[in-house]
């Protein structure tokens, strides 16, 4: 009985264990792709502007060569006010573009000081966000 109660014992405590480690490894974790997504280039500019008129944002994504992304997050942060927009509608394979359009009122959030735009994955069935391979732009040329 002794024997049974010691296995029993060292399980759970295994398994406790266990769960704390995976919970530690899922806080640290990044994307497991290099997925290099970038803005798109034409003759030499990269293709992000802010149209004041329309209080539109326009960008052209190319993704790389390695994940297909299957979403974006766009965080604008302007001088007054700072807005994250999910994108659910960014769907790129692999070398694929995406030109998209992102609202801001620059005259509540004020001028904008920089955009980020972050890969979303899928993998193994679950959405994984990538911010640690987003596309940064700090100066904000008007359209």
């Amino acid at each position: 009985m002794a024997t049974f109660l010691l296995v029993t014992f060292a399980v759970a405590i295994g398994v406790v264990i266990m769960n704390l480690g995976s919970a530690q490894i899922e806080e640290t974790a990044e994307c497991p792709l290099d997925i290099g997504m970038k803005l798109a280039t034409i003759g030499g500019k990269e293709q992000l502007c802010y149209d004041a008129v329309q209080k539109t944002l326009s960008f052209t994504l190319e993704n790389g060569v390695n994940a297909n992304v299957e979403g974006a997050v766009a965080s604008v942060i302007g001088e007054e006010k700072a807005e994250t927009i999910e994108l659910h509608d960014v769907k790129m394979g692999r070398a694929g573009n995406y030109v998209g359009k992102v609202a801001f009122d620059n005259t509540v959030g004020g001028a904008i000081r920089q955009v980020k735009i972050s890969p979303q994955l899928s993998l193994k069935g679950e959405v994984q966000i990538c911010p640690e391979q987003a596309v940064v732009v700090e100066k904000v040329e008007n359209c």
